[in-house]
């Protein structure tokens, strides 16, 4: 028995013995290995305190709502996440922060395992509609919030749209930063993680995933969190996206610290 399965074991067994027990079952039967596996990825990734357990779940329940695809295992991080400490109006934030990222199909996939979730563990929720009667501040609020997250990249982003597709930096600036990034329920560091996590999930997003690495810098995230963030992705995602994903964070920091390109930012 090596170190990261010991901790995985005592992790669970602290947590949520009979949720993991449950698919150690399921398992046993044709692919024990498997289960193995499972445990010895928990232990090696969350014994480094790098990043919190509730954070590690939140770029998990990321990943998995960018998938698609995958109630059960939503079903069991999104519990196992309520136990080290996430709450239920952090789940629905996650799910509703992943809108202009996964699109609207996958995010209510993702609040009807919630939904059913909560029902079982008889949890109320309640989460407001922050921005109901204020939808004419949301382009002034955006672009504000645009530029504290990403800075002059985001901006590049938006102006390289105006003579092509003026309707989408519209519904960048006003819905992306000015509805869901404005939104109180997860702080900027925590939003930074779902990005990370959902982009990583779907792949291709190279190019998005740098501006957000960027962003992650700006808010607070250092460069071993946010490698941290990336290696979390790895049993979900596969190793490829995680590779691409590093090989992009590699060409960004390169080798002067992300506090200081913070600085040369500003």
């Amino acid at each position: 028995m090596n170190e990261s399965f010991a901790f995985g074991k005592r992790l669970f067994r602290e947590t949520d013995e009979a949720g993991i027990q449950a698919v150690l079952d399921g398992l046993n039967a044709v692919s024990p290995h498997i289960g193995r596996y499972i445990i010895e990825f928990f232990g090696q990734l969350f014994r480094n305190p790098v990043l919190s357990y509730s954070e590690r779940e939140t770029v998990v329940i990321a990943s998995l709502l960018a998938l698609g695809d995958t109630p059960n295992q939503l079903t069991w991080h999104m519990r196992f996440g309520l136990k080290v400490g996430m709450t239920p109006n952090e789940i629905v934030e996650i799910a509703t922060h992943c809108i202009p990222f996964c699109g609207f199909p996958r995010a209510l996939n993702a609040i009807g395992v919630a939904k059913r979730l909560f029902e079982e563990e008889r949890i109320e929720v309640t989460v407001e509609d922050e921005f109901l009667h204020h939808a004419e501040e949301r382009r002034e609020g955006g672009l504000a919030k645009l530029d504290e997250i990403d800075g002059s990249h985001g901006a590049a982003v938006v102006d390289s749209l105006a003579d092509i597709a003026p309707l989408l930096a519209d519904q960048l600036v006003e819905f992306a930063f000015g509805e869901i990034y404005s939104r109180s329920g997860l702080t900027p560091r925590q939003r930074q993680l779902v990005t990370l996590g959902a982009l990583v999930a779907q792949g291709g997003c190279e190019p998005q995933l740098r501006v957000h690495l960027h962003a992650s810098v700006r808010v607070g995230l250092s460069k071993q969190e946010i490698v941290e963030a990336l290696l979390q992705c790895a049993p979900y995602t596969g190793f490829p996206k995680v590779l691409n994903a590093i090989t992009v964070a590699k060409a960004l920091f390169g080798t002067s610290s992300p506090d200081a390109r913070r600085e040369s930012e500003r």
